[in-house]
């Protein structure tokens, strides 16, 4: 797939240092980083995310409500003042935004046609690609192979971080789904905060 994608010299820097990243799928540090900033705005982070929740039964909002949760949420693990704007502030993307699911779908349902191991391997290495495109940092292709070609070099990491993101979520279903009001915000929260990690900024010389 990297013979359909030019990356340009800033993407391919940026996609190097995420391949040279140390440890950016770190379980515990994200996890950590995540319950810290639930904590730190935890009524407008629910509030948020319902919102999200509720909307994304329409399917025509899904695309750009998931660019928008990635915003929100990368406010809010800086500790900036984060609200429901950020989350329709997606809609600016919204063409690309359904750009990319149209083309990330039929890839992952040949793939996961294919003894599943294809379809499993994009769907975990296209998972940043929202918060990529959430960031402006392509379009929606450039965003899916710069994710795509970072992913990769950890992509076991990935895999666990993932796996138990989903299982911090369903956790909320063993009390009486009250407590999914918390634990898939986490989720949400824990992805982002992976995201920060394998993308960091180089420091200012």
């Amino acid at each position: 797939m990297g013979l359909f994608a030019t990356l340009n010299p800033e993407q391919l820097g940026r996609v190097q240092r995420a391949r040279n990243a140390v440890s950016p799928f770190d379980v515990g540090a994200c996890l950590t980083q995540s319950f810290a900033a639930l904590k730190r705005d935890f009524w407008n982070v629910v509030l948020v995310n319902l919102v999200y929740v509720f909307l994304c039964c329409f399917l025509i909002t899904i695309p750009p409500l998931t660019v928008g949760i990635g915003r929100f949420s990368q406010k809010v693990l800086e500790g900036k003042p984060a609200g429901m704007d950020d989350l329709f502030s997606g809609f600016d993307q919204f063409v690309s935004s359904w750009l990319m699911l149209v083309v990330m779908l039929p890839f992952l349902v040949v793939g996961f046609l294919l003894c599943f191991i294809p379809g499993y391997y994009l769907a975990i290495a296209w998972s940043w690609s929202w918060s990529l495109l959430a960031d402006r940092r392509g379009n929606f292709w450039e965003c899916l192979e710069m994710s795509r070609q970072a992913v990769t070099a950890h992509w076991g990491w990935a895999f666990l971080l993932l796996f138990v993101a989903n299982l911090v979520s369903q956790v909320g279903i063993f009390a009486c789904f009250i407590g999914l009001f918390a634990t898939l915000p986490l989720q949400a929260l824990m992805v982002t905060a992976a995201y920060r990690r394998l993308f960091a900024e180089p420091p200012v010389a």
